[in-house]
C-alpha cells in the first residue's frame, strides 16, 4: 500500500500483522528486559512501516524512539496508580489522557500533522485519548 506522503510504500494490515505475529513468536516465555526492548523498538519500527512508509528516515525514527522510551517511563508510573486504582481512580483517568496528549505532543517535534494523522489517525491526533472507563475504575 502506498500513501502520499512520501516515504515509500506501507506495509498491508495483513502484513504488518504477519511481522508482529512472528516477532512475538520469537519470544522466549521470559524474555529479559533487553529483549523486550528491542521489541518494543521492533514494533514501533513496523508501526512506521505501516503507517508512515518502508522509507521513512532513520533519523526520524530514532527521534520516535527516544520520545517512546520517555513515554515508557511515564506509562510505568500510570501503571503502578493503576495498582492503587481505588484512592487514585480520578487522578489515573486525568494522567492517562494527559499522558495520550504528551505522546502526540512529543511525536509532533518528529512528526508532521500530515504525518502524526497518518500514524496515530485524524481524530487521535487532534484529540489524544486513552481510553479509560470509568465506570471499572470505581
Amino acid at each position: 500500500m502506498n500513501n502520499d506522503l512520501g516515504y515509500g510504500p506501507c506495509l498491508s494490515a495483513d502484513e504488518y500483522e504477519k511481522k508482529i505475529i512472528a516477532l512475538h513468536s520469537d519470544l522466549p516465555p521470559s524474555p529479559s528486559r533487553e529483549q523486550e526492548r528491542q521489541t518494543r523498538r521492533l514494533e514501533l519500527e513496523l508501526a512506521i512501516d505501516s503507517r508512515l512508509g518502508v522509507d521513512f528516515p532513520r533519523s526520524k525514527r530514532d527521534a520516535l524512539w527516544k520520545i517512546q522510551q520517555k513515554v515508557e517511563k511515564k506509562r510505568g508510573r500510570l501503571l503502578f496508580k493503576y495498582l492503587l486504582r481505588k484512592i487514585f481512580s480520578k487522578s489515573l483517568a486525568r494522567d492517562a489522557q494527559s499522558l495520550a496528549g504528551y505522546l502526540v505532543q512529543e511525536y509532533s517535534t518528529v512528526l508532521n500533522q500530515k504525518e502524526l494523522e497518518s500514524f496515530f489517525g485524524q481524530e487521535e491526533a487532534r484529540n489524544p485519548s486513552l481510553p479509560i472507563d470509568m465506570e471499572n475504575l470505581k
